[in-house]
Parts: C-alpha cells; structure tokens; sequence
C-alpha cells in the first residue's frame, strides 16, 4: 500500500513487525524473529523498502542485502542497543556544555545512528554522515529529505589516509560490507563503482567542524588508515571525547585499538560489533 510519503508496510507485515519488536533478546528470540521476517522478505520484490517510524522519524528500510535496515525494522528492541544508549549519555552529558552537539559518522550506511543521534538533539546540533556507497547514499539522502527539521549533512565520500579515488567493493549480500580499495594514479576505474575520498581531517575542516562530542567509525578494516593521520595531524581540541568503533578479538597491540588507548581512550562498554571508549 502507498502511503503520503512512501511504501507502508500491509496488515501480514505490520503483524509481523509488531511480533518482532516485541521479542526477547536472547537466542529464542532472534531464531524466531529470523523465520518471521522471511514472511515479509520474501514476499518483497527485489530490494523494496517499506516506510516506518523509527526514533519518532520517518524511514524507508530495505530489508533485504542490508542488515542493519534489517535489525531496526524487525527488532528494534535489541538494534545496537548498548552503543545507542552509551551515545544517548553523551548527549545528556554534553547538554550542560551550552553549545551544539557535534556527531560524526563514518559509514554511515543508510544513516540509523545519525537519525537516532539527531532524534536526541533536535535541531541544535551538526551531524555529518559519511557513506561512500551511492545506493546506501541514495537511501540516506531519502530518510533525510523524509525529515528536513533533523541536522545531518551528508558527505558522499569515502574516508583514507589520503586524498584520491576509491573502488568500491560492495557485498552482494550486505551493503554495509562495503570495503574500498585505493585507485593507483592513473589508472583507469574498472566495472566496479567508484568514490572521492579524502582524509577525515579535511571533511572537518571543510564543513568548519572545530570539535567532535562523539564519533562512530564502521569503516570494514579501514579504520586505521582512516584514524591513524587524523590523530597524528589534527590539533587535540579537535580529538573525539567518545569514539563507536567495531571490535577485535584481542585490543592491546592490535592497531586501531593499542592507538587509541596510546592516545589515552579507555573501553568503558562492549557489545558483540563495538567498543565503546572515552578520553
């Protein structure tokens, strides 16, 4: 059925997203959520999307090929749940500093952490949503059009250790898994698409970003190339004071994570994906 705005889900669908949303998180509860939402995936012609209210927005989630449109149209109860929590204490903490809220996103995917991190900050604050892939771009830039009152400037960009162009490997089963792969100057792009990237530094410069309260990096093995300029050129005041990144198995003398607590972070949580670290 077409809605005002979009595709909404039928009478089968939102039965089902209700069940689900409801569900525990425990190894029951996801085994049931995964044979319920196949009603509804398998019935959705190739990567349709349906349209719901997620953080008190309006988004489109596909939940096919991408897993984290998946897990917050389905199970929105567990979707990130320690890493929302941590950011939304930042946010209560950094409300006695009277200024904007700053937040930024490296792959930003479809833009869930920064609709949920703009859902807490209203219009008073600066996110920057960084995604290099152009369909997960084009989703985001809708969920953002969908909601014109929220603060999130989108960068299509990849992010390295320096500026050039970037081939994109996207994961046919996972549009997050993205990765990306330096072009040597000169060389032509192949069938696979491609991206600007610049250094991070210059994307905070260039949007006159002069501190960051948190940052989420989901970068598919690049977070090092990704930080380690960063840290080494851009001045202190312009460090994170609280930093998502996905976890390794082992953390001390494993880059990006030995750098990171170098630099004086500490883990103050985890969950299955993530760390969470603080200044």
């Amino acid at each position: 059925m077409r809605g005002l705005w979009g595709v909404r889900p039928g009478w089968l669908d939102r039965a089902i997203i209700s069940a689900t949303s409801r569900l525990p998180d425990n190894r029951l509860g996801l085994r049931l959520a995964i044979w319920l939402r196949r009603l509804t995936t398998m019935r959705l012609p190739g990567d349709s999307g349906l349209d719901v209210e997620r953080f008190g927005f309006k988004i489109r989630l596909h939940p096919r090929r991408n897993g984290c449109e998946k897990g917050l149209l389905f199970t929105p109860q567990i979707y990130e749940a320690r890493e929302l929590a941590a950011l939304a204490a930042q946010i209560d903490k950094a409300r006695s500093a009277a200024r904007p809220f700053v937040f930024v996103d490296i792959g930003a995917n479809v833009g869930l952490f920064s609709l949920f991190v703009a859902s807490r900050i209203g219009r008073d604050g600066i996110i920057l949503a960084i995604e290099p892939e152009p369909e997960n771009i084009r989703r985001l830039r809708f969920n953002v059009a969908a909601n014109p009152e929220v603060p999130i400037r989108v960068i299509a960009a990849a992010l390295g250790e320096h500026a050039g162009t970037v081939m994109l490997d996207v994961d046919p089963r996972d549009r997050g898994g993205t990765r990306t792969q330096f072009l040597p100057a000169g060389a032509r792009p192949s069938d696979r698409p491609c991206a600007e990237c610049r250094t991070l530094l210059q994307v905070l410069v260039q949007e006159q970003v002069d501190v960051i309260d948190a940052l989420k990096i989901d970068a598919e093995g690049a977070e090092s190339s990704i930080l380690s300029p960063f840290f080494r050129d851009a001045p202190r005041s312009l460090w994170p004071q609280f930093i998502v990144i996905e976890s390794g198995d082992e953390l001390r003398g494993i880059a990006p994570y030995s750098m990171l607590m170098d630099l004086g972070y500490a883990v103050t949580a985890r969950s299955k994906q993530n760390l969470m670290m603080c200044r």
